[in-house]
């Protein structure tokens, strides 16, 4: 199962953090892992600039953990990364889990 958490502060999202494979199909045709990966990774190359943020990226791990205060842009990007996995954790509650670090 892929592990997703967030950590959210004054309405932004401040880190992300998956780790684990989803395992709905063999390697190279996991659906699930793809989909998480693409948007993990394509979100983390869309943000402003990567100097504001660490973001550790290991098989089967990634973590983007903001440095500095955020800004409008990325916060949008951050958001719109955490809407699309908790969608795939809608269709493949197995495969994914979405939380909130509280």
């Amino acid at each position: 199962m892929i592990r997703i958490t967030y950590l959210e502060k004054d309405s932004k999202i401040i880190k992300i953090h998956a780790e684990g494979h989803a395992l709905f199909a063999p390697k190279g045709k996991d659906i699930v892992c793809s989909a998480v990966s693409a948007i993990l990774i394509g979100g983390s190359n869309a943000l402003s600039n990567s100097e504001n943020y660490a973001i550790d990226i290991n098989s089967g791990n990634l973590t983007i953990d903001t440095l500095t205060n955020i800004n409008e842009f990325d916060s949008i990007v951050m958001k719109t990364m955490l809407i699309q996995l908790m969608t795939i954790e809608d269709s493949y509650k197995s495969y994914i889990s979405v939380s909130k670090i509280k």
